[in-house]
């Protein structure tokens, strides 16, 4: 049996890191969930309402559902747990009334922040010595590598 012969350029190493990046993040999310009591689908709830705001187009309720793979009804319970706690807040929008945006609640903010406030001078710590240019490569691969999740999920749900 002859051994096989990775590809050009190091890809099957780079799959395996960022197999490795997902396990670990999900380590960190589990141990907050944890940490707080709260389910690990309201962690991703609050990652991706945090990700939406700071990107300037805050989500729905109902497209939050379709990141989640929810229904609205169930995405409807888990958002008035995490607003009960704070967590999360729903405004309606100013230019169309019928569209209820979500927020980051006061709460919630705080408790990332001291949660993950840390892991975010990590990092900014581990990328201190990358150029500009290294950057912009690190942030086209993982925006590529975000793509391809996406896709291969939107696969799954099929």
């Amino acid at each position: 049996m002859t051994a096989r012969k990775p590809p050009e350029g190091g890809r099957d190493e780079l799959v395996r890191l960022v197999q490795t990046f997902v396990a670990e993040g999900q380590r960190i999310g589990h141990a907050f969930a944890h940490r707080h009591g709260v389910h690990g689908t309201d962690i991703e709830a609050l990652i991706r309402v945090l990700v939406a705001g700071d990107g300037g187009r805050p989500l729905t309720a109902g497209e939050l559902a379709a990141e989640l793979g929810l229904t609205t009804g169930a995405v409807t319970t888990l958002l008035d747990r995490l607003e009960r706690a704070g967590h999360v807040r729903r405004e309606r929008d100013e230019r169309d009334r019928r569209r209820v945006n979500l927020h980051y609640g006061d709460a919630g903010l705080e408790l990332a922040q001291q949660f993950f406030g840390p892991l975010g001078d990590l990092h900014r710590s581990v990328t201190s010595d990358f150029t500009p240019e290294e950057l912009a490569v690190v942030r086209r691969y993982l925006s590529a590598t975000i793509d391809a999740f996406r896709t291969y999920r939107t696969q799954l749900d099929s």
